[in-house]
C-alpha cells in the first residue's frame, strides 16, 4: 500500500478506491478515514467526491426552482435521487453538466466534483466533464446525432480528453463494447442511431459516457422507455460494472423498485425540496416523511385517500411543498423547521411518521 506522504495521497485513495466494491461503502470509508489518520481528512476525500453545497436554481423571475440542497457522493457509492416529475432531479442534472434551461440560473450554492468547481468555467471544469464525470441522458434520441455514425459517437470523448484517433479510441474500447453486447465491427459502427433498438441506442449512451473511464455516472432515469426484460439487463449491467470499475453512481428515478436494487442511499425530493434521505434499506422499510411512505404505497399499489399533484412553482405553498395533500398537515407546517438529523440519513418534517418499535 503506498506511504502517507503528501505526494502519496492520490495513489492511497485510488489503492482504496479499487477495493470499493469489495469491502463495501461504509468500510471503504472508515478504511480510507483511518489511512489519512492526522491528516485533512475531508479535503482529500473532496478530490474523490461530488459536492453539493445550498445549491438554489431559480427562474429569472425568482421562482424557485429547486434547492437549497445539499448532496455528497464518495467513491464507490450510488446514491438514489428519488421523486415524481416536476421534483426538480433532471435540473440537478443539467446544472452539474452546464446545460440548464433557458430562462433557469443557479443563483446559490456551490457544485464540485473531485475538488474542481463546476459552477467556475475554466479548464479545470472543462477537463472534469465527459472525463471523470459522465452522464446517461434519459432518452438516448436526444442525446445521439442521427447525422453522425455510431463509431463518431465513441470516438468524440477519447478525441477530446485523451487525443485518441478515432482507431486508437475504437480499439481501446473494443472489449467495453463487448462486455454491453454491442459489436465492435465496422458493419455495426458505420450505422447510424435510428438503426438501432431502444436497448442497443442505450447500451450506445453507456459506452459513451464509460468511453474515457470516468469515475463518477450520473443516470438520468435511463431505463425509463425500455421494456421491462430490457430494463433489468441494463441494471444488472451497470452495477456489473460498477462493482468491476469502483464507479460513484448517482442514479435519478421515480422507480423505487428499480431504486432498491440500484442503490445503496436514498435521497427523495418533492416541489425542488429534499425531504427525507437514508439508506435505501431503511427509508423503504420504515418511511418517517408522509411523502415518503406515500411513495412506498404506490410502488406497492396500496390503495389510498390522498390525491391531488404537484403543483407549478409559482404556485407552491410555503413551508412543506408537499403539505396540500399531506393528510398529517397542521398549522406549523407553513413554517416548515429546518433539516433534521444527519445530512445523509435524516428528514425536513415537522410531524414525522413514528418508527414502530
Amino acid at each position: 500500500m503506498p506511504l502517507r506522504t503528501r505526494s502519496g495521497f492520490r495513489e492511497l485513495i485510488e489503492w482504496h478506491k479499487g477495493r470499493a466494491a469489495l469491502w463495501g461503502v461504509k468500510t471503504f470509508r472508515i478504511r480510507l478515514q483511518n489511512s489519512f489518520y492526522g491528516c485533512d481528512f475531508h479535503a482529500i476525500l473532496a478530490d474523490m467526491s461530488l459536492r453539493i453545497d445550498g445549491l438554489l436554481l431559480q427562474r429569472e423571475d425568482g421562482v424557485r426552482l429547486l434547492g437549497p440542497l445539499d448532496l455528497s457522493l464518495a467513491p464507490g457509492e450510488r446514491l438514489g435521487l428519488v421523486g415524481e416529475s416536476g421534483s426538480g432531479k433532471s435540473l440537478l442534472v443539467q446544472a452539474l453538466f452546464g446545460v440548464l434551461p433557458p430562462g433557469v440560473i443557479h443563483s446559490g450554492g456551490s457544485l464540485s466534483a473531485f475538488g474542481v468547481p463546476l459552477d467556475v468555467p475554466g479548464p479545470r471544469r472543462d477537463a472534469v466533464r465527459g472525463a471523470r464525470l459522465a452522464w446517461v441522458p434519459q432518452e438516448p434520441r436526444q442525446a445521439l446525432s442521427p447525422l453522425l455514425p455510431l463509431a463518431a459517437h465513441l470516438t468524440l470523448l477519447p478525441g477530446l480528453h485523451r487525443d485518441e484517433s478515432p482507431r486508437v479510441a475504437l480499439a481501446r474500447l473494443a472489449p467495453l463494447l463487448s462486455r454491453l453486447g454491442l459489436p465492435a465491427d465496422s458493419a455495426f459502427l458505420d450505422r447510424f442511431p435510428h438503426q438501432l433498438s431502444g436497448g442497443q441506442r442505450q447500451r450506445l449512451c453507456l459506452a459513451m459516457a464509460l468511453s474515457c473511464d470516468p469515475d463518477l455516472l450520473i443516470l438520468d432515469e435511463p431505463t425509463t422507455a425500455l421494456d421491462p426484460l430490457a430494463q433489468r439487463a441494463f441494471l444488472d449491467l451497470v452495477l456489473d460494472l460498477q462493482r468491476e470499475r469502483g464507479l460513484g453512481i448517482l442514479w435519478i428515478t421515480h422507480d423505487l423498485a428499480l431504486a432498491s436494487l440500484a442503490c445503496d442511499r436514498l435521497l427523495v425530493l418533492y416541489g425542488g425540496s429534499p425531504l427525507e434521505a437514508g439508506p435505501a434499506s431503511d427509508l423503504l422499510s420504515t418511511p418517517r416523511h408522509p411523502y415518503t411512505a406515500r411513495l412506498v404505497e404506490a410502488a406497492r399499489r396500496q390503495p389510498s385517500l390522498e390525491s391531488g399533484f404537484l403543483p407549478a412553482p409559482e404556485d407552491r405553498p410555503a413551508g412543506c411543498p408537499y403539505g396540500p395533500r399531506c393528510a398529517f398537515r397542521q398549522d406549523s407546517c407553513a413554517t416548515w423547521g429546518p433539516w433534521r438529523d444527519h445530512p445523509e440519513a435524516g428528514l425536513r418534517c415537522e410531524h414525522p411518521l413514528q418508527i414502530p418499535n
